[in-house]
């Protein structure tokens, strides 16, 4: 669903504490906006701060009305929304892996496109480097994840971005990043593209960066005040292989806030 802006944050080894504690299942996955538009649409918060111990229940905004997670009500209203049955789940242990295992069944090559948001000719993104679970799971077991717990993004690439796409409104909304970096004085362009492996120190944590991530018909969705814009997926495949921003763990918890300085340095 639509993301909210926090000023500070604890971070845990699972990423910031209470993010993604919760998805919208359809029988067969969990869902996102990929798959259901609309969800983008919607808001949902806490009714208590997350501890990383026990899920407080949310409440989520549907248009004008706002209904809450222990309310059966939430489901049915969801399944009328979407068109499909909905529960609204709750993590579950990692050992279960047949909740989180990705459905065999064969998708035709056109419903892969409109996911990816890749028009008839262009290239399909590189997941060769992602890790074999990725193929075999729809999210890692234990979380509600597409690869990683953190997205970490740069105003440099966002900058960079609303270069190659003139007359579009490049917001951050769009990608959905759990950081965003001022890092102005580090270059510019895509500059996440040469931070594979290397690690930010913010405030108190540690974090190992991974790899860039592949980005999909979701940073061209149309929700609150942003119109819908295919072109960015057309700048992104032409100017830097489908990718913004660059994936993230977790090495030392802590806690992070916004004005935090944030270090970047090699291994070791």
């Amino acid at each position: 669903m639509g993301g909210e802006s926090l000023t500070q944050s604890m971070l845990s080894q699972h990423g910031i504490v209470g993010d993604r504690s919760y998805a919208v299942h359809d029988g067969k996955s969990s869902c996102s906006a990929k798959k259901y538009a609309q969800l983008m649409r919607y808001s949902a918060r806490y009714d208590s701060e997350p501890d990383g111990i026990s899920i407080p229940p949310v409440t989520v905004g549907i248009g004008d009305t706002a209904v809450n997670s222990e309310d059966p009500e939430l489901e049915q209203r969801l399944s009328r929304e979407l068109g499909t049955s909905i529960t609204l789940d709750k993590l579950r242990p990692d050992n279960d892996l047949e909740y989180y295992r990705r459905s065999t069944e064969q998708q035709p090559i056109e419903a892969i496109r409109d996911v990816l948001g890749l028009e008839e000719g262009e290239p399909f993104p590189d997941f060769s480097e992602f890790p074999d679970s990725t193929f075999e799971f729809s999210t890692p077991p234990g979380t509600f994840f597409d690869a990683y717990p953190l997205l970490v993004l740069t105003t440099n690439s966002l900058n960079r971005l609303q270069q190659a796409t003139k007359g579009t409104v490049i917001d951050e909304r769009r990608f959905r990043p759990n950081l965003v970096i001022e890092a102005n004085e580090l270059g510019e362009g895509f500059i996440e593209e040469q931070w594979r492996d290397r690690f930010l120190e913010i405030g108190e944590t540690i974090i190992k960066l991974t790899l860039p991530c592949p980005r999909c018909v979701m940073t061209t969705i149309a929700f609150q005040d942003l119109e819908k814009a295919p072109q960015i997926m057309r700048a992104l495949v032409q100017e830097n292989h489908h990718k913004l921003g660059i994936y993230g763990q977790v090495i030392k918890p802590g806690k992070i806030q916004t004005g935090d300085q944030v270090r970047l340095r090699d291994a070791g």
